[in-house]
């Protein structure tokens, strides 16, 4: 059974050309792991996409948070804005209540302060690290996040992305073979597979 949030999700609006888009807010990544239980088939609160919860350590959220802003400063199409002074609104964020409207203002009212055109914000399902080494493992790493794109103008979602991967050995599936060789041909851990997943997302941006 999926785990069900308490509210529909928002869908997002079709992709539209956002060529008034000069500026972002991106908000620190926001870990839901706890709000579920762990290894099961979760609905994001705010796109309906379906994730796989895991354990997520307390340094996922600031890894995450700023390789997403090192890549964004490089595509050097945005003027990328600073959350810290967005802390004060974002402190709501640590309910429970994962109503959607409720977010989605929240996060529209942090662009709105930070007076840009529109807000960044990512969830983190899972963000399991390796048990093992480079050549050798127990278990791979394997992580799940979302991103999403809202125009503080409108208040809507106008673009999301995600990912959700385990690595698995090359001999269980073939179609991994250029991932396989991008990371090195050996395990790596949920910081590069995070990262590797960013850098994927983001192409798609």
């Amino acid at each position: 059974m999926l785990g069900a949030c308490r509210s529909p999700a928002i869908r997002p609006e079709p992709e539209r050309q956002a060529s008034n888009i000069k500026s972002l807010l991106i908000l620190p990544f926001r870990d839901v792991s706890l709000l579920y239980e762990q290894n099961i088939n979760v609905r994001c609160y705010l796109c309906g996409q379906v994730m796989t919860t895991g354990f997520v350590p307390d340094s996922a959220g600031t890894f995450l948070t700023s390789e997403l802003i090192s890549l964004m400063e490089k595509k050097q199409t945005y003027t990328i804005i600073s959350s810290d002074g967005s802390q004060d609104i974002l402190s709501g964020m640590s309910g429970t209540d994962n109503d959607p409207e409720h977010y989605l203002n929240l996060y529209v009212k942090a662009g709105k302060r930070a007076e840009t055109d529109a807000v960044i914000i990512g969830h983190i399902f899972r963000f399991v690290d390796r048990k093992g080494n480079r050549a050798s493992v127990v278990s791979p790493a394997s992580v799940a996040f979302d991103l999403h794109l809202i125009d503080v103008d409108s208040g809507k979602i106008i673009w999301t992305g995600n990912f959700d991967q385990t690595q698995h050995p090359l001999s269980e599936n073939l179609l991994e073979l250029s991932n396989f060789i991008k990371r090195g041909a050996s395990w790596v851990t949920a910081e590069e597979l995070a990262k590797g997943g960013l850098e994927d997302i983001l192409r798609r941006f």
